[in-house]
């Protein structure tokens, strides 16, 4: 049980025998030294995951980025058989459909796509990382001019129909029959497809572009083949779902000069500003070097307050910060998670406070107690991989929005 030394009454029994210097005391201190690092982290596994991103945009204070997906169509079943006389089928359309999940950056921006046949073949034992790249055959561009464009149009469109090329639907559909007899041999004969968008011109608006992301596991999304077998009309689909290999990659460009890049450069205990994204993954390092200063009996609450600054959100709020903040204990760098996937703790983005305010009481015990070292804390977005949220943080030196580590502690008397 706490006992508040100061808010004890003189009537209560017991008070007049307990010296004052027996009593325990209750602190509450915020004036740690804290030092910031935003680090940009190279790559991060986009291998079979949730959501597929596409698109590029142009982002003021983080750059340009650029994110591409590549993806694997399949066969539903075996021995597929299109008609029994391969001379009488003909194609009426082939069309690749997205079921859509949402949108980051400019939603009303037209992005032209391009649709390109893959040339390698998917390792099935590979970890696919958002800096990896296949080879594709540049030459045809099956998207034939398609654009994504929402202009004016009102609310989300959860998904998108784009008829592609003939050529492809005709190269499927008189594929050789060994090609079609298991998945295997398909996908040596058709490995896939990259689905990317040309790059925005800047010169569009001050804010340009946006990135897609879609849903590989639904079952909107497919690409479907329309086609004639003598005078019946048919139809198929190839399968695109949780067992489709894919992969995305998301690659920043012309960060020079910009928020991002005089973020890396200028660390430490003055940092005005840190800088946190996810996907293109951004993540601050925090220091607190003199934490082992403190010599309580017990830590009764400790949080890390990060706030946040709205006036780098963009033109209508279109760079909204990550929803989901997690905290890692550092290593002995001060760079990386001591314990990758285990993160230590979590939280929500605070509208009201204008801040994440992440609880760490135990964290800190940990610390204090030696069970944890005090290597400081490793801050990173949620969705990590999936989406793109991108949040500006008041750093130790920021004049109006400073980060703060809190703490209320229990002394007791020796």
């Amino acid at each position: 049980m706490l006992f508040l030394g100061a808010c004890t009454s003189p009537n209560d029994v017991g008070e007049e025998v307990i010296p004052d210097s027996d009593l325990v005391s209750v602190h509450y201190t915020d004036t740690f030294t804290l030092g910031f690092r935003t680090l940009q982290v190279d790559s991060v596994v986009t291998a079979r995951l949730s959501r597929c991103l596409i698109g590029n945009y142009l982002d003021e204070q983080f750059g340009m980025i650029d994110c591409q997906t590549y993806i694997q169509p399949r066969l539903t079943g075996s021995n597929l058989v299109f008609g029994a006389n391969p001379n009488l089928l003909s194609l009426d359309s082939i069309v690749l459909v997205l079921d859509l999940l949402d949108f980051y950056g400019k939603y009303d921006a037209p992005l032209d796509l391009e649709i390109l046949g893959i040339r390698d073949d998917f390792k099935e034992d590979s970890l696919y990382l958002s800096n990896n790249t296949m080879v594709v055959d540049s030459s045809y561009d099956y998207a034939n001019g398609k654009r994504l464009d929402f202009g004016g149009l009102p609310g989300f469109f959860d998904f998108v129909s784009l008829r592609l090329d003939d050529s492809l639907g005709n190269r499927l559909l008189h594929a050789p029959t060994d090609s079609l007899s298991s998945q295997s041999n398909f996908a040596k004969y058709f490995p896939g497809l990259l689905i990317r968008t040309k790059p925005v011109d800047p010169q569009f608006s001050r804010e340009p572009g946006g990135v897609f992301a879609f849903d590989p596991r639904s079952s909107k999304t497919s690409l479907v083949m329309y086609y004639h077998d003598g005078s019946l009309g048919k139809k198929y689909a190839f399968s695109i779902s949780d067992l489709s290999a894919r992969f995305h990659t998301i690659t920043r460009t012309d960060v020079g000069g910009r928020l991002l890049d005089m973020a890396v450069n200028t660390s430490g205990y003055n940092a005005p500003v840190g800088c946190l994204q996810a996907g293109a993954l951004v993540k601050i390092a925090i220091d607190v070097p003199h934490l082992m200063n403190l010599d309580p009996s017990g830590i009764n609450r400790a949080e890390l307050v990060l706030p946040v600054d709205e006036s780098y959100f963009g033109s209508e709020n279109r760079f909204d910060p990550p929803p989901t903040l997690f905290m890692f204990v550092a290593d002995s760098t001060g760079t990386k998670e001591l314990t990758p996937g285990q993160f230590n703790s979590t939280v929500d983005y605070d509208v009201s406070r204008k801040a994440y305010v992440m609880p760490i009481t135990n964290t800190v015990q940990q610390i204090l107690a030696g069970r944890l070292p005090n290597n400081g804390f490793i801050i990173v977005p949620g969705n990590n991989g999936v989406a793109l949220n991108r949040v500006v943080i008041g750093g130790p030196g920021n004049p109006t929005l400073k980060a703060k580590l809190r703490v209320m502690y229990t002394t007791i008397p020796n």
